[in-house]
């Protein structure tokens, strides 16, 4: 761990705990405490009306989420009993299961992954005071109709300590991401004389991720009319290491140096206006490390292996609005990407943007009915191969129009399960059709069609 990331953080977070004392704590709600059940998840079968399974059609990184595979998480949770004046004590387990289910392959699917493993603990000698220590999704709001965290989003393996008030909260955490690829970690087969053939580890460069957040609401009436604001700091570092390419040898070496990334931003929201409403404004500009994502292994590197020349800078919006009888969620972003190589006429560095709306109309109590319509775009830098052998500069542009029957109970976009019908329409411009291999069905179609039912639901899932 570098000691100076570790330095610098705490004396940031100092700074909020030394003002806390004239504040007072937040006051809480009796709440049953014990075992909990939970679940997030969507299953959604579907066809190309081709006779196909249907085509995921998104040409930026985060696009309309109607189309996305089936997925869930479960939630094993248990509040420990609090002790008069004492600690909290929660534990949290999600475990997530991929879109591999077997009525679509033949196949067993094992588990996927452990998407959160910690304890969390509150009233710590100061009420205000809280702490967690695991493995964990630590999210702020997304863009749901894109899901996408576009501000703060870190997952990894540390913890965290925080104060929270009533009107503002503060949080510092500090942990770990690696992922097994041979940018990272890389094994290696050996011989000795004691235990023969085994595999030791050749490289193991752990990112160390380290971050603040400050978020702050204004209440504006009785109601629930409020405005809220939040701040955000992140610093990313990774080891040196060196990546062998088989026989190993110095000519088979890649020697990679320490690197280092970091984000600043923040959000400006408005809420409580109609029920379940809200909007949210997101900025954030990211460099280095940072700029290509936590769970992403960065690419275009300068001529020392390093990342230091990337940057990102990213702007979002989300909302949702509701009345009786209809209403509508938005989600948009701008996103611009270079990479950290000196060639700034790739297809590497990019601009991307797409904008989605889903209005409603409600029918009945339980039965809605909402249109989506979404448009993408995607400018790349650099000149792009079409199939003739020549190169041009293009713009791919996808719209999909979808219609969107729903059965729900508890009224509004956030009322689940929900069960749906689902049709889309895709119209891509020629520029995107290039961007696929030509025998790609995709390369050969101005128009494509998702046709599918799809289930989504969520139920107790605010312990995280």
């Amino acid at each position: 761990m570098n000691i100076r990331f570790f330095i610098f953080s705490m004396f940031l977070l100092s700074f909020f705990i030394i003002n806390a004392a004239e504040n007072e704590p937040v006051t809480e709600k009796k709440e049953e405490r014990g075992f909990i059940f939970g679940s997030y998840g969507r299953v959604q079968p579907a066809t190309d009306l081709e006779g196909g399974s249907a085509k995921w059609v998104n040409i930026v990184g985060h696009g309309s989420r109607l189309e996305q595979g089936s997925y869930v998480e479960l939630d094993l949770a248990y509040l420990f009993e609090q002790p008069a004046n004492g600690p909290k004590f929660d534990f949290v387990s999600t475990l997530a299961f991929s879109e591999s289910l077997f009525h679509s392959n033949g196949k067993w699917a094992a588990l996927n992954t452990l998407r959160n493993l910690f304890v969390r603990a509150e009233n710590i000698i100061w009420k205000p005071l809280n702490m967690w220590v695991g493995s964990r999704m630590y999210r702020g709001d997304d863009i749901y109709l894109l899901d996408f965290w576009p501000l703060d989003d870190a997952n990894m393996y540390g913890g965290g300590i925080g104060l929270k008030f009533d009107t503002w909260t503060v949080d510092y955490y500090i942990g770990f991401n690696r992922l097994e690829i041979d940018w990272q970690y890389q094994e290696k087969q050996v011989v000795t004389d004691t235990f023969g053939a085994e595999s030791i580890t050749w490289m193991d460069r752990q990112r160390l991720v380290t971050g603040l957040k400050y978020e702050h609401k204004y209440q504006l009436s009785d109601k629930g009319t409020g405005i809220k604001w939040k701040l955000f700091a992140e610093l990313q570092r990774i080891g040196e290491g060196e990546k062998y390419n088989d026989p190993v040898d110095d000519e088979n070496l890649i020697s990679y140096p320490e690197d280092l990334g970091w984000s600043v931003g923040g959000q400006l929201g408005f809420y409580g206006y109609q029920k379940n409403s809200f909007f949210n404004m997101f900025a954030k500009y990211s460099g280095g490390l940072a700029a290509y994502g936590l769970l992403s292994v960065p690419w275009g590197f300068d001529n020392e292996y390093k990342t230091t020349n990337a940057k990102e800078f990213l702007f979002g919006l989300s909302g949702n609005t509701e009345f009786k009888h209809f209403g509508n969620m938005c989600g948009a972003y701008v996103r611009y990407f270079e990479d950290a190589d000196p060639n700034k006429y790739d297809n590497d560095d990019f601009v991307e943007f797409i904008f989605a709306i889903r209005p409603h109309v409600v029918l009945h109590e339980y039965f809605y009915l909402a249109f989506e319509l979404s448009h993408q775009l995607k400018k790349t830098n650099g000149l792009t191969r079409l199939s003739d052998d020549s190169e041009k500069n293009i713009l791919p542009q996808v719209t999909k129009i979808s219609f969107i029957p729903i059965v729900t109970i508890g009224g509004g976009n956030y009322a689940r399960p929900q069960l749906r019908l689902v049709y889309t329409a895709a119209f891509q411009n020629d520029d995107t059709k290039a961007l696929y291999n030509k025998d790609d069905i995709r390369s050969q179609r101005s128009v494509l069609h998702y046709f599918g039912l799809s289930a989504e639901w969520w139920f107790n899932v605010g312990h995280r």
